[in-house]
């Protein structure tokens, strides 16, 4: 069945990173792998200590992914910024019955998207953004309709 879990201040536990460790897949290569961890364990601190907030894909009780999300502005507009997004590697690139034959990334994608509308209409959100920590992800975001902002941000207009 698929669930999905949300973490925030007021609701993560405590030693979420420990908790969800053993059950991310990171990717084969070492540099790669410890770079994922890093980021996962940095999300999961912020989780508990501000208004990030940590949405967990699951099916059958396996973690697909999952995506960090928090308040922030551009330009004096209010915004919902994509800290960090994770597809576990046994699910990566595979379209899955259970998300409507999506992409898990997709998925988390529309996920965000459909949070970023409702809080339209509650506070106005005007944008999606996020910061890319390398070139490869540029062209992933431009393929679900991000645009680039400047040389290390990207926006979707909600």
């Amino acid at each position: 069945m698929l669930e999905i879990l949300n973490y925030n201040s007021n609701s993560s536990i405590y030693g979420l990173y420990t908790k969800l460790l053993p059950h991310l897949k990171f990717t084969s290569d070492k540099n790669e792998s410890q770079r994922e961890s890093l980021f996962i364990k940095d999300i999961c601190k912020r989780v508990q200590k501000s208004k990030t907030v940590l949405y967990i894909l699951k099916n059958d009780e396996k973690i697909i992914g999952l995506i960090s999300l928090s308040a922030t502005s551009i330009q004096d507009q209010p915004s919902m910024q994509i800290d960090y997004i994770f597809v576990n590697e046994n699910y990566r690139g595979m379209k899955l019955k259970v998300l409507d034959d999506l992409k898990p990334f997709k998925y988390l994608i529309e996920l965000a998207i459909s949070i970023a509308k409702k809080l339209k209409s509650e506070i106005g959100i005007r944008y999606i953004v996020l910061s890319l920590d390398n070139d490869k992800l540029k062209l992933k975001y431009q393929k679900v309709d991000f645009q680039s902002l400047n040389e290390d941000w990207m926006y979707l207009k909600i």
